[in-house]
């Protein structure tokens, strides 16, 4: 009987020690970003007024609020043939890789992701993603949220002088934009996306 409680208390020591031993898993795993999945981008707004140099009127404000939606999906998801924009993906993948798609098929490489921070996330596009811009560009997101699986955040986008055309002809379809004016302008914008 003597023997058997030292053989027992032996067996809970080796047992105790070696769990010890056995890593925990609250300890090692990795955190997964809330933001990995797919979406489609709903709205564009302007978020910070900008002046745009109109033939005949000089510079006129384009104010905070005015949508730019249109021009935006022309501008970052124009190398994706779809039917529609609100059936063009933007992919954030588990291995920071971005991708663009027609709702998943025939998925283009269009760069890689990071999570900055929990509000802010880092945009690399390349050249592939953005046909307008040889290197690619980078966009820096702040004000990151998903809600309800509605992602927003604030950014600052280089257009080019088609898109502001666009966005002068939304407003008003008599006004023109300069010859003199710059061939891009980078517009700081609200942007909304839908979780798919």
């Amino acid at each position: 009987m003597k023997r058997m409680k030292t053989l027992n208390i032996k067996l809970l020591m080796i047992l105790l020690i070696s769990l010890g031993f056995i890593p925990s898993c609250s300890k090692d795993e990795k955190k997964v970003s809330p933001y990995i999945g797919n979406y489609v981008l709903d709205e564009a707004l302007v978020a910070e007024a900008f002046n745009v140099p109109v033939t005949g009127l000089g510079d006129i404000p384009v104010a905070v609020g005015v949508p730019i939606t249109a021009g935006v999906q022309t501008a970052l998801l124009s190398a994706v043939s779809c039917t529609s924009a609100d059936k063009t993906y933007v992919e954030l993948r588990k291995n920071f890789s971005l991708y663009m798609s027609c709702e998943g098929a025939n998925p283009l490489n269009a760069g890689t992701w990071t999570e900055v921070s929990a509000t802010e996330l880092l945009l690399n596009l390349n050249s592939t993603a953005v046909p307008t811009a040889p290197t690619g560009i980078v966009l820096s997101v702040s004000d990151v949220a998903l809600n309800s699986g509605i992602l927003t955040g604030i950014t600052s986008v280089p257009l080019p002088k088609i898109m502001i055309q666009a966005i002068l002809t939304a407003i008003n379809p008599t006004l023109i934009l300069d010859p003199s004016a710059p061939d891009i302008f980078v517009i700081k914008i609200s942007l909304s996306f839908i979780k798919k």
